[in-house]
């Protein structure tokens, strides 16, 4: 009787520790939800604009590059190597060389690949965001509103190419998670062989040129008065320095633009050039005064972001990775953005605009969210935040108005296939429109529609 009394006058102990977990994940439900419901719904945009627009046909530079695991027979490091224009292929021809057969080479199943990379790209952003800041917010519905944007339709469905923008994006955010691992070997083990991966793959070459400058700030914050620190320092350098070397090694000059001028011009136009490529972000586009005041400012609060984030590193904690994350994901666009002004000038500051170029500015943004959650007054922070996710919303606008150009190619792929289908006739079907830029015998391009019929492969695959 006793016992049964002493056990009812207990008191329960709480665990303050646990019961704020608890709270903590209850909070969280709702960014979370938040999150998940910007995910479909930006998803569903991006991959329904894929089911409307994307057609089953190669169709410009993939007659050329295609040369390397489809048309053509070669060894996988041949592959990995090819160099289409002024970069290389990499993984994106693996990817090919491994899916591609499973489904006939089909466009259309292509670019619905080329998204589900982006969305994991997506995805990983978001992981990538809790490990620097610790939880989910619902200001974090601004990543898939940048990753997946309707502004990148050139890099989805018309002419889909997995190294030219979307393993890029995906090896960079993959890149900035490796630096964060807390195992000093495995994390510089994983920077290394992914920077390796980067270099190789379309323009992720610019990651190499930062990967040493990296190494250097690291090694300056947080190994200089360790024993090992040094010798880490050195091998990572070196080992960086020759994998950006190694590219050139059989390189050859393939600028992308036929009126290209290795000559540096005196102008303001590079400038203007790099502003107006963010200006359909925020809803402008066209050359003139609005969009490039628009552009402006993005480029402003870029640098602005950039140098705070060199400026005085901390020591190595949770805000140094934080610091070192938004100088890589600001350095690469700016890197990106510079070298474009340069080789594609000649054709008008209006190219600028050209969707392809989009995927490459979404890593630039994401380092300008990141850097805005670094702003230590709650109501600045969550007003800067929410006047850029704001700003953002003009992407819908800019994917709107792209619907004209989206048509008039989905329209020119689909004649151009039922044309040759129908008559075999590559002169004849080119007279109303046209699926290779340049002299279709100089891709062989005849030839190669006879091997694809061969083979029933790409056009031929839905057409028997």
């Amino acid at each position: 009787m006793a016992k049964r009394k002493n056990n009812k006058n207990k008191k329960t102990v709480s665990n303050p520790a646990k019961d704020v977990a608890i709270l903590s994940s209850r909070q969280q439900w709702g960014p979370i939800a938040a999150l998940a419901f910007g995910f479909l719904l930006f998803g569903y945009r991006m991959f329904d604009l894929i089911s409307e627009y994307s057609v089953n046909i190669l169709y410009w530079d993939q007659w050329d590059f295609d040369n390397a695991t489809l048309f053509q027979r070669h060894t996988l490091w041949q592959m990995f190597s090819w160099q289409h224009g002024p970069h290389r292929q990499g993984l994106g021809a693996l990817l090919q060389w491994l899916a591609e057969p499973l489904f006939h080479w089909n466009s259309r199943t292509e670019s619905f690949l080329v998204g589900g990379v982006i969305l994991v790209a997506a995805l990983l952003a978001v992981w990538l965001k809790k490990r620097l800041y610790g939880e989910i917010s619902y200001s974090d519905v601004i990543i898939p509103l940048i990753f997946l944007s309707p502004l990148q339709f050139e890099t989805l469905f018309v002419t889909a190419n997995f190294a030219h923008g979307p393993l890029p994006l995906l090896l960079v955010v993959l890149y900035c998670l490796a630096w964060t691992n807390q195992n000093l070997t495995l994390r510089y083990g994983l920077v290394l062989m992914i920077n390796f991966l980067a270099i190789y793959t379309g323009f992720g070459i610019f990651l190499g040129l930062l990967t040493p400058v990296l190494f250097a700030l690291d090694y300056w914050v947080t190994l200089r008065n360790t024993q090992t620190g040094r010798t880490y320092f050195s091998v990572a350098l070196l080992t960086s320095v020759v994998s950006l070397s190694s590219f050139f090694i059989g390189y050859k000059s393939q600028p992308a633009a036929d009126c290209f001028n290795p000559k540096l011009q005196v102008t303001a136009d590079y400038f203007w050039y790099v502003a107006l490529m963010f200006a359909p972000f925020f809803g402008e586009q066209g050359i003139s005064a609005l969009p490039r005041c628009a552009g402006v400012g993005a480029v402003s609060a870029l640098f602005a972001c950039l140098w705070i984030s060199l400026r005085n590193p901390p020591a190595r904690n949770a805000r140094w990775e934080s610091h070192r994350t938004i100088a890589t994901l600001i350095s690469y666009c700016f890197l990106f953005c510079i070298a474009t002004a340069y080789g594609r000038l000649c054709l008008g500051v209006q190219s600028a605009l050209n969707s392809r170029y989009a995927i490459y500015l979404n890593l630039g943004l994401l380092g300008l969210y990141f850097s805005l959650l670094l702003v230590p007054r709650n109501l600045l922070r969550h007003t800067l935040v929410s006047i850029f996710g704001l700003s953002l919303l003009g992407t819908i606008a800019s994917g709107e108005r792209s619907r004209g150009v989206m048509e008039m190619v989905r329209s020119d792929k689909q004649e151009w296939k039922d044309c040759y289908i129908k008559t075999g006739d590559v002169e004849k079907c080119n007279q109303s429109s046209r699926v290779y830029p340049g002299d279709p015998a100089a891709t062989h391009l005849t030839e190669k529609l006879e091997f694809l019929r061969k083979n029933r492969q790409n056009l031929f695959a839905d057409s028997e």
